[in-house]
């Protein structure tokens, strides 16, 4: 029995335990698993309306989606046709503008095949003429009947008398690039020499020319005593003074009389100065010329060296190069026509090789030949033919010439087979192309293009 009651007791304690501490525990973890279940069980149902939402919205976004597909699809077809209509406009209007370029290259095409044909037609038609011509000017005889034909075509031109034909003036050979006063003055010097060496002989005009290139090469080099004697106008009897001092007894007095006039006249320029000096340089010479009765042969023999020169341009370009010694340029020209010409040639070509002060060889030497001619009282017209011009063919050339420009007119002839037959004339600025050469070029140049 005290087993039973000790069984029962302890029963009670545990018991007593279980209520006291264990099952409160208990109660409180079943519960809070409740709460959790029921938390779990809240979250499925909300979890449950928020699918149903969301299948909702699918179900509502799928049909929004269809009908937008649909109205897609609609202006996709709608699009497609209208960009299958622009197409096929578009294609129609390039195949139309393709018809009309096409049409409209063919048309340039033919046109300028037919220029071409035209053209080449034209030139084969000129190149047999040339051929032609050549073999009719092949003989002398013709040759001869071309100019004549020339020269009686000229004094057509003539019978009224002197042309309207512009030509230089021969007091001005050498003084176109000046300005009026430097022309003037440069006249002004030709005339004060022309009174105070009437009564000097060749010998006496040489040595004064020599003597002159010499004082125009220190001007050349010495810009500063250039200046002084140009440029000072207020004071001229300063500068008559300073001639005096540096040149009187030293020089000629023919060259100091020059230089004085010189510096008393008004110049544009320092350079026109020491120009207008050289042109009188050379005019000095060309008087020694016409003392001792050459002028005529020494106006020839410069025009024979300017027609060198200018067929000739490389030997031009060697003696016009200033970066070279002016006494070698000299010696070049000398190895080549020193022997050929007269004393007062050779000395007007020398001085004015020395002096040319960046002036082209040939263009100088040609306006020294016309310088001759004008103190000659005469122009020049250079005359290129074919064939050589008989005695009689000059003379009546002249005559016509001097006619028509209302002057004297010296010819100077030359020759250039690849003219043909006729004349080309040049009398100062003016130039008559009556050579085949140029008629036929001219031909050429008419054709359609």
């Amino acid at each position: 029995m005290d087993i039973v009651i000790g069984n029962l007791i302890g029963l009670a304690i545990i018991v007593f335990l279980f209520w006291k501490y264990v099952r409160p525990v208990l109660s409180k973890a079943v519960t809070a698993q409740k709460e959790a279940i029921a938390a779990q069980v809240a979250e499925s149902e909300a979890a449950k309306a928020r699918v149903a939402d969301a299948k909702a919205a699918h179900d509502r976004a799928l049909a929004e989606a269809k009908a937008e597909a649909e109205e897609l699809h609609k202006a996709a077809l709608e699009d497609a046709e209208n960009i299958k209509k622009d197409l096929a406009a578009q294609a129609e209007a390039e195949v139309k503008r393709i018809t009309e370029h096409g049409r409209s290259q063919t048309e340039l095409n033919r046109a300028s095949l037919v220029r071409s044909l035209r053209n080449d037609l034209g030139l084969a038609a000129i190149d047999g003429a040339t051929r032609i011509v050549r073999s009719q000017l092949s003989d002398a005889s013709a040759q001869s009947e071309a100019i004549d034909r020339v020269i009686t075509e000229l004094e057509s031109m003539s019978a009224g008398g002197p042309s309207d034909l512009v030509a230089r003036n021969a007091d001005l050979i050498g003084l176109h690039s000046m300005r009026a006063a430097s022309r003037d003055s440069a006249l002004a010097v030709s005339r004060a020499f022309e009174q105070k060496a009437s009564s000097l002989d060749s010998g006496a005009l040489v040595t004064a020319s020599d003597e002159l290139t010499q004082v125009i090469s220190l001007l050349d080099s010495n810009p500063v005593l250039r200046k002084r004697l140009t440029e000072d106008e207020d004071n001229t009897a300063g500068q008559v003074k300073l001639v005096e001092n540096l040149f009187g007894g030293k020089v000629s007095p023919i060259v100091v009389d020059v230089l004085t006039e010189a510096v008393k006249q008004r110049w544009s320029t320092a350079n026109d100065f020491t120009a207008a000096l050289r042109r009188q340089n050379s005019l000095i010479v060309l008087a020694a010329a016409e003392r001792d009765g050459v002028i005529e042969k020494t106006e020839e023999e410069l025009f024979s060296v300017a027609r060198l020169l200018d067929q000739n341009p490389q030997l031009a370009s060697l003696l016009s190069n200033d970066s070279h010694d002016g006494e070698k340029r000299v010696e070049l020209l000398k190895s080549l026509v020193g022997d050929k010409v007269g004393n007062l040639s050779w000395i007007l070509l020398a001085h004015t090789i020395v002096l040319l002060h960046g002036q082209p060889a040939d263009v100088a030497i040609d306006q020294l030949a016309e310088l001759a001619a004008a103190r000659r009282g005469e122009s020049v017209a250079h005359v290129v033919s074919a064939a050589p011009l008989s005695q009689d063919q000059v003379s009546r050339l002249a005559s016509v010439l001097g006619t028509i420009y209302g002057r004297t007119i010296s010819v100077q002839t030359e020759i250039d087979p690849d003219i043909l037959g006729g004349l080309r004339i040049a009398v100062g600025d003016e130039v008559i192309e009556a050579d085949v050469a140029t008629r036929l070029a001219k031909a050429a140049e008419s054709l359609p293009r």
